[in-house]
């Protein structure tokens, strides 16, 4: 035992891992469904999404229908599925703003520390950041269905160059309904 803790110690001092980090997990969790990914710097893996991200780009499959995303500082333009994505995006100090439209519908959406708020596809959202800072917590609205209790993290390293790449992969994990 005690040499599979200093075993355990010596791997994160040397910057490796013992356990799989938390902290670079985006994930929606509702009442009715989960999505989770690992966010890594080649892009998003999840049972249900497969997407590559580069600096200019998010491409890939995401709940069975490629993506296609050309990324820049402030749009989001290509493909989900066969349906078009046209979005703009605005950064402000500590808020990112997007507006258009995604996977041919109507979406605007605003992210910020201490919200959550907005469309993307057919699904509305209204959310709070948590105490622990770690997690967006509220309600939202996929169609006809309503949905308390729904939780969302978004890792730090998300998009951490690029306001684009977080809320075009933010855009396609908050669409499942």
């Amino acid at each position: 035992m005690k040499t599979a803790c200093i075993l355990s110690v010596a791997a994160l001092l040397a910057g490796g891992s013992a356990v799989a980090k938390t902290d670079d997990i985006v994930e929606l969790k509702t009442p009715r469904t989960t999505v989770r990914a690992s966010v890594n710097a080649q892009g998003l893996q999840g049972p249900d999404l497969r997407l590559r991200m580069t600096d200019d780009a998010l491409s890939g499959e995401a709940f069975q229908r490629p993506v296609d995303l050309k990324l820049s500082d402030q749009r989001i333009q290509g493909t989900v599925g066969k349906e078009p994505v046209d979005l703009s995006v605005r950064e402000r100090p500590d808020v990112v703003e997007m507006a258009g439209n995604f996977a041919g519908q109507p979406s605007s959406l605003t992210l910020s520390p201490i919200e959550l708020m907005g469309s993307v596809g057919p699904c509305g959202y209204n959310l709070i950041i948590e105490r622990d800072r770690k997690h967006y917590m509220g309600t939202r609205a996929c169609g006809d269905q309503r949905e308390d209790n729904v939780r969302v993290s978004i890792p730090e390293s998300l998009g951490r160059d690029s306001a684009s790449a977080r809320m075009a992969a933010l855009s396609l994990v908050l669409s499942h309904p």
